[in-house]
C-alpha cells in the first residue's frame, strides 16, 4: 500500500476516534444532553450516548492498532 495512503489511513481513524471521545465528553460534561421517553417517563439517556461513542472509539482503536502491527515495517517511516 502506497505510504500516503497508509498515513491517510491512520490519521483518519485516529481523527475519528477523537471525535468520538470528544462526543462523549460533552454529554459527560452537560455540554449536550439528550432524553427520551421510557415508560412513559422523559428521561436523560446521555450517559447512554457517551457509553456508546467511548464504545465505539475503542472498537475504532483495536482496528487501528491491529492495522499498525500488521504494517508496523511500512508505517516505522512515517510521522503520526
Amino acid at each position: 500500500m502506497p505510504q500516503a495512503s497508509l498515513k491517510a489511513f491512520v490519521r483518519s481513524y485516529r481523527a475519528q476516534i477523537d471525535w468520538l471521545l470528544a462526543q462523549a465528553e460533552e454529554f459527560d460534561s452537560g455540554q449536550r444532553k439528550v432524553t427520551g421517553r421510557v415508560a412513559g417517563k422523559e428521561v436523560d439517556v446521555s450517559q447512554a450516548y457517551a457509553n456508546e461513542y467511548r464504545h465505539k472509539a475503542g472498537n475504532l482503536e483495536a482496528v487501528l492498532q491491529a492495522f499498525e502491527r500488521l504494517h508496523a515495517e511500512e508505517l516505522a517511516g512515517l510521522s503520526r
